[in-house]
């Protein structure tokens, strides 16, 4: 399965912040073959090697490069009953705005349709958002003895919200957060079957990323890669959205530069996307990134991390939308990237001292 039809399987399926096995059991059919060994940790991260043309040839292998994106998407979870309706909460930085009028699928003792309704206009007080305990899921039950019979707290809901193509290579759908940027990856990973690279290519997809980099930080604490380099989506130009953090989608992707960002890294990938025609932007970040690049760069004695973003509109909603052309540029750009890495990339990269300068 490839390209857009992926990005279609991984959108629709499941895998709210700490329940993502729906979606992970997808990602590992699809990455399974194009690896040399794969697992999935204790917190349900997969991480999955190929290895390059030196340990091919029983050599240890130059350097290890680390690509990751994160599998988990936002969500909602039962927090309590009122009657036969469900009281909800949200998982990550759900926007309530955006959840009222919505078909979800409740995954109780067994799954159940339900919809998110809203007190008529008639009634209602105004334009303000309803706090959450005013937010009611309504799956046809009467009496809340019954609905604790079928669903118990701390089950999770989520959206069905369909995979749709526009006009002009542009998609939506929900979770493109951070699915596109799976996709991007194991179409890189596809690409790099035609290419010879000398270094070993880790691929993580991290879980938990939307209530705290969780998966970043236990699988690259595992990993500790040589270089690191994580994708994740951004803001695309639209009405509200500040401009100096928006970029207009099918551009080409997005790259970090700014202090967090390790300079020799950010600079070899634009070398990389200049010698090859690659489009791309550049997004200068000096605060806290909102990404797994920001715990990656701190693990242990430190990762050198490059953050490389997807345009993308309607962020954490279930209408994002994105053009397929920026993920089809982020794929080639990681592909012909790995596949410049040579013996010497981790001494250029370095930024300490090679042993014989360093102080005692």
């Amino acid at each position: 399965m490839e390209g857009k039809e992926l990005l279609q399987q991984l959108s629709e399926a499941v895998g709210v912040s700490g329940r993502e096995r729906p979606v992970r059991e997808k990602i590992i059919a699809e990455v399974r073959p194009l690896v040399d060994g794969l697992r999935v940790d204790a917190m349900g991260n997969v991480i999955a090697v190929k290895h390059g043309e030196a340990h091919k040839r029983g050599e240890e292998a130059p350097g290890r490069l680390l690509m990751t994106a994160h599998s988990d998407e936002i969500g909602l979870l039962v927090s309590g009953f009122w009657n036969g309706f469900l009281r909800i909460r949200g998982v990550g930085g759900l926007d309530r705005k955006a959840i009222f009028g919505q078909k979800v699928i409740v995954h109780g003792r067994e799954d159940l349709s339900g919809v998110i309704g809203l007190r008529p206009p008639h009634v209602d007080q105004g334009d303000k958002v309803p706090p959450w305990e005013n937010i009611l899921v309504d799956v046809g039950i009467d009496s809340e003895a019954e609905a604790r019979q079928m669903v118990r707290v701390g089950d999770i809901v989520t959206f069905p919200a369909p995979f749709w193509e526009l006009l002009n290579e542009r998609v939506a759908g929900k979770a493109f957060d951070d699915r596109a940027c799976v996709v991007a990856i194991i179409e890189a990973l596809r690409l790099l079957q035609g290419y010879k690279h000398e270094w070993d290519i880790v691929f993580l997809a991290a879980v938990q990323e939307e209530v705290g980099h969780k998966g970043a930080i236990t699988g690259g604490y595992t990993v500790f890669p040589d270089l690191a380099i994580a994708l994740d989506v951004g803001f695309a130009k639209q009405p509200g959205v500040k401009s100096e953090h928006a970029f207009p989608a099918g551009k080409g992707p997005v790259l970090a530069v700014g202090p967090q960002f390790h300079t020799p890294l950010t600079s070899a990938l634009k070398d990389v996307a200049d010698r090859w025609s690659i489009p791309y932007l550049q997004e200068v970040v000096t605060g806290r990134s909102g990404t797994d690049a920001w715990a990656l760069q701190v693990i242990r004695s430190g990762i050198p991390t490059a953050l490389i973003s997807l345009s993308l509109l309607s962020m954490h909603t279930v209408v994002e939308t994105l053009q397929w052309q920026d993920v089809q540029a982020a794929a080639r750009w990681l592909a012909l990237f790995a596949a410049s890495l040579t013996s010497d990339s981790r001494r250029e990269m370095a930024m300490t001292l090679p042993e014989e300068e360093e102080d005692e």
